[in-house]
C-alpha cells in the first residue's frame, strides 16, 4: 500500500507568507540611530564677529559630533530594523524612548533648534567665566550672543555645548591648547561650566574616530554607556569645562588611548 502525503494547502502557504514576509515591508514603531559625521568648527562654522575681540588662528581642529536619527514622521520598515540589528554601528529604539507622543518632525526640528540656541548661549557664558578665571588679560566684556556665529544647517540639540565652549576658548586665547591635534567632544554645558550627559555616546565615539580625532571629551554622567573596549582614540570623561582645559594643557607625551575618568571602567 502506498501512502500519499497531501501538499500544504495553498491557503496556508499564503498565510505563512503574509506572517513572515509582509512585516518586513510594513512600517514599525521604532527609531533608527547611527553615527553621523564630525563637523570641523574652524574656520567657518564657529566665528567671533566683534571688532573688539582679538582671535587667534587655531593650531589644530575641533570637531562637533552628530548622530543620525530617523524623524518622528519617518516610516521605518521592518526590513530596515533587521538591517540595523545586523550592523555593529546601528541601534534601534522604540519610538517612545526618543520622541514625545504625537510630536511631528517639524515640531521636533523647531525644538532642537531652540535647544541648540540656548546651548550656544550657555557655552559663551561658560567660556567667558573660564577666561575670566584663567586668562584675566582676555577682555570678554564685549562678547555677546550676537557676536558669536555658528553656521550649522540641519543640526540641533544641546549636545554641542561643551565643544562650542572649547572652541571659543581656543579662538580667544593665545595659548596653543590644541597643539596640532584634532579633538572632539559631546556634552551639554551649563553657564557654570558643568558638563552634562547626552544620548548616543557610543555612536559619537565612532563619529569622532571617522573624523580622525585623537581625543573625545564626554560627560562623566555618560560613563555607564561608554564601551569598555574603546581603541584608537582617547575618551576623556569630565565633569566641567575646566577639566577639559586642564587635560589639553598636559604634555603630549602623557596621552594614551582608551577611557580616562570613568571609575566604573577602572579608569
Amino acid at each position: 500500500m502506498t501512502l500519499r502525503f497531501s501538499r500544504t494547502p495553498r491557503l496556508i502557504k499564503v498565510f505563512l507568507a503574509l506572517v513572515l514576509i509582509v512585516p518586513i515591508f510594513t512600517p514599525v514603531n521604532f527609531v533608527i540611530l547611527q553615527p553621523g559625521d564630525g563637523t570641523a568648527l574652524f574656520p567657518k562654522v564657529l566665528t567671533v564677529k566683534s571688532a573688539d575681540a582679538k582671535t587667534y588662528k587655531p593650531n589644530g581642529e575641533v570637531y562637533l559630533l552628530a548622530i543620525w536619527v530617523s524623524t518622528p514622521d519617518a516610516k521605518v520598515l521592518g526590513a530596515e530594523v533587521l538591517g540595523c540589528w545586523a550592523r555593529a554601528d546601528c541601534v534601534v529604539f522604540p519610538r517612545s524612548v526618543i520622541y514625545k507622543r504625537n510630536i511631528s518632525s517639524k515640531a521636533e526640528a523647531a525644538q532642537s533648534k531652540q535647544e541648540m540656541k540656548v546651548s550656544q548661549s550657555d557655552a559663551l557664558t561658560a567660556a567667558k567665566n573660564l577666561l575670566t578665571r584663567r586668562y584675566p588679560t582676555v577682555d570678554t566684556s564685549h562678547l555677546t550672543d550676537s557676536s558669536i556665529t555658528v553656521k550649522l544647517p540641519d543640526t540641533g540639540g544641546p549636545s554641542g555645548g561643551l565643544i562650542f565652549s572649547l572652541g571659543l576658548v581656543e579662538l580667544l586665547t593665545q595659548e596653543d591648547l590644541l597643539q596640532g591635534r584634532k579633538i572632539s567632544g559631546s556634552g551639554t554645558i551649563a553657564a557654570d561650566g558643568s558638563v552634562g550627559a547626552i544620548g548616543g555616546i557610543a555612536e559619537k565615539i565612532i563619529a569622532a574616530k571617522k573624523a580622525g580625532a585623537s581625543i573625545l571629551f564626554a560627560s562623566r554622567s555618560n560613563c555607564d554607556e561608554i564601551p569598555k573596549d574603546v581603541q584608537g582614540i582617547s575618551v576623556i570623561a569630565i565633569s566641567n569645562l575646566n577639566q577639559a582645559v586642564d587635560y589639553l594643557q598636559q604634555p603630549l607625551s602623557t596621552r594614551s588611548t582608551g577611557v580616562t575618568g570613568c571609575t566604573n571602567l577602572g579608569a
